[in-house]
């Protein structure tokens, strides 16, 4: 990161979300969306551009699921709309 910070201690709330102060959001250029991805004991957190097209982003992915192609679909529509 630019300003030197490897570590800040981040608290989560009582519904699970976790603010990231705007000075690493602004490091790392996280915008409005992100991808987080798990690798071993880590959530990764990677900015994107804004998706135009969720399903072909969703289908682009590597992911296990149980879901249904329809599920993912009405899903992202959900959360890109």
């Amino acid at each position: 990161m630019k300003s030197g910070i490897k570590y800040s201690l981040l608290e989560i709330d009582n519904k699970g979300r976790i603010h990231i102060p705007i000075k690493l959001r602004k490091n790392i250029g996280l915008g409005n969306q992100v991808l987080a991805e798990i690798e071993k004991k880590a959530i990764i957190l990677r900015p994107l551009e804004r998706i135009e097209n969720p399903v072909e982003f969703l289908s682009s992915l590597n992911v296990k699921t149980k879901k249904t192609p329809v599920e993912m679909k009405r899903e992202a529509e959900l959360v890109f709309s």
